[in-house]
């Protein structure tokens, strides 16, 4: 599943490619892939985007808000601009098996698949969804998601006060949305690693020192992810705009290097499940 800087990229390329468009018509392929009236879509100019941890908002001039989740495959599809994560068929033929939505932007094309007037909302899992909500059913549907890695209210204090709520492992607090919006296994994992932390320590157990230290390598590294057009696992399944590949994978410190030199003392990196997730981490470095 894409995290934070991964959605992030998508957010900034949908942004530029499609702010101050209006949707003249939206087709839905998949009934289940969309909730909401299609025809309070239809007509209304997109105002702005906005991103909660790993959702996507898109603002319409009529006040309804467009919710996104990408889940697992979710890809959005512009002229020649692909966002999210690609399938086999995602260059083939538009609309193809995976396309779920069709939004048509004004003025009307003269056929389908015509570069830069459609916006394809493909998903091959089928687990991605676009809600239509008002403003209030907007907040009442992120009330249960914590604060976003990027916003200026995402503090140490918030970090250690949230990890003093659970006696979980401290990554597996870091990876609930209830407490951090946007953080994913990936970043979790490196973040602790650069905060020599081990992942299996109670949360409440963090002082408010390393509690400092995680959200600063948090921040830097989901930065850093965002300027390298996010990761691209090893099946590709996430490419930005362009069709290139993300490059944060190269930047991995301890993630799915399992049995690797560790890159600051040379020990082998370590791998256990906690929750159900990989998790990696260096006995040596990590206390």
């Amino acid at each position: 599943m894409p995290e934070l800087p991964e959605v992030e990229v998508v957010r900034l390329s949908l942004e530029a490619y499609l702010t101050g468009k209006r949707i003249q018509k939206i087709e839905i392929l998949n009934k289940k892939s969309f909730i909401g009236d299609p025809r309070l879509v239809e007509g209304q100019k997109i105002i702005k985007f906005s991103r909660i941890g790993k959702q996507l908002s898109i603002y319409l001039s009529n006040g309804y808000i467009l919710l996104v989740h990408l889940k697992m495959t979710g890809q959005f599809i512009y002229g020649d601009a692909l966002m999210g994560h690609p399938t086999k068929d995602a260059f083939k033929q538009l609309p193809n098996k995976s396309t779920r939505i069709i939004f048509y932007f004004s003025p009307p094309s003269s056929k389908r698949g015509t570069k830069g007037e459609i916006l394809y909302f493909n998903d091959q899992r089928k687990f991605g969804w676009i809600k239509l909500l008002n403003q209030t059913e907007l907040v009442e549907a992120q009330s249960n998601l914590g604060r976003d890695v990027f916003a200026k209210n995402f503090t140490p204090r918030y970090v250690f006060t949230q990890l003093q709520k659970s006696r979980r492992p401290v990554k597996v607090a870091l990876l609930d949305q209830k407490y951090f919006a946007g953080i994913g296994n990936i970043y979790a994992n490196d973040a602790l690693f650069l905060a020599k932390i081990l992942p299996t320590i109670p949360a409440n157990k963090i002082t408010q020192s390393q509690a400092k230290s995680i959200h600063h390598h948090l921040i830097d590294i989901m930065h850093q992810s965002v300027l390298a057009g996010g990761y691209t696992a090893k099946d590709n399944q996430y490419l930005h705009p362009d069709g290139s590949k993300g490059e944060s994978q190269f930047f991995y410190r301890v993630y799915d290097k399992k049995g690797e030199p560790c890159i600051k003392c040379g020990t082998k990196i370590k791998y256990l499940k906690l929750a159900g997730r990989g998790t990696f981490f260096c006995p040596h470095c990590q206390k």
